[in-house]
């Protein structure tokens, strides 16, 4: 079996359950989601639920008595040593603290709890049709608002933009962490696509948990939908949809991104991830994706 702890939001849950499929796919095992996280509370990071049952994936929740082969969530020396000699070496944890990818995760074989956010589509290269099958949004998730739908379809060039503020501003914890993309970022990604798909017949559809700042702050001359007040699976569904991404340093809307359906998308991605770390030396940006 692998158990993989969920954390986080959307885009890091779904990079958990994507780096925990392959290595179950791997191993030819069972994949069981350990959601434990989402009943804790932390005055330190944002609450946050469990996501991924708006999509078609095939898993398990982990029971009970399944974790407590592992003898709990946590990487301690004691627990690692209780988890290795108590079940005689058939239970193994294994936990990634940092960014980027690391090949030794592919290699493990057996019972494992795994812990990490796996933020590189590298931890499942080898499954991505597997990964895009589940990751198809039931029907009763998918937005009512047909118009906008069908505004999106009918865009000869549709470019979602993503502009994330929300817990990045409000949590100190995160505002430390991650930062916010710069409207330097955003000007200089506008220019390129327009550059690349010519200045006529492109919509560009922005996606946003602060619209009055956006709407006092974003001030650019383009042909623009301002999407809000839309849930965030909406809004993901939508961005997924578009031609074209301009994503934030943001895993929700890199997934959206990543799930693009046109062959000859342009997908941007800011280079810097987080306050201290650069995109491209964690890995995270696939090929073609481009940086700025």
């Amino acid at each position: 079996m692998i158990v993989v702890r969920l954390m986080g939001g959307l885009g890091n849950q779904l990079f958990q359950y994507a780096a925990a499929k392959q290595l179950s796919v791997i191993n030819n095992s069972e994949l069981y989601f350990d959601t434990s996280f989402f009943t804790t509370t932390s005055d330190t990071t944002t609450p946050r639920k469990f996501e991924l049952d708006v999509f078609n994936i095939n898993y398990n929740l982990a029971t009970d008595e399944m974790l407590h082969h592992f003898h709990g969530s946590e990487f301690n020396s004691t627990e690692l040593v209780l988890t290795k000699l108590l079940s005689f070496g058939k239970f193994k944890k294994y936990k990634f603290n940092g960014y980027g990818f690391d090949s030794n995760f592919l290699n493990l074989k057996g019972n494992y709890y795994v812990r990490g956010f796996f933020q590189s589509e590298k931890y499942f290269s080898e499954i991505k049709n597997i990964i895009r099958e589940e990751l198809i949004i039931n029907e009763q998730y998918l937005p009512i608002d047909l118009e906008l739908v069908n505004k999106i379809n009918n865009s000869e060039n549709s470019v979602s933009i993503h502009i994330r503020r929300g817990d990045y501003i409000h949590n100190l914890t995160s505002m430390d962490v991650h930062g916010i993309c710069s409207k330097d970022y955003y000007v200089k990604s506008i220019k390129l696509i327009k550059e690349k798909l010519g200045t006529e017949n492109i919509h560009f559809f922005i996606f946003t948990d602060d619209a009055n700042w956006v709407r006092n702050e974003m001030n650019w001359e383009i042909d623009c939908t301002l999407v809000s007040d839309k849930k965030p699976i909406e809004d993901f569904y939508l961005m997924s949809l578009c031609n074209h991404n301009i994503i934030a340093n943001s895993t929700f809307s890199w997934w959206a991104a990543w799930l693009n359906k046109n062959e000859n998308k342009s997908i941007f991605v800011p280079k810097q991830w987080t306050n201290m770390l650069q995109t491209e030396k964690i890995e995270l940006a696939p090929k073609n994706w481009i940086l700025k």
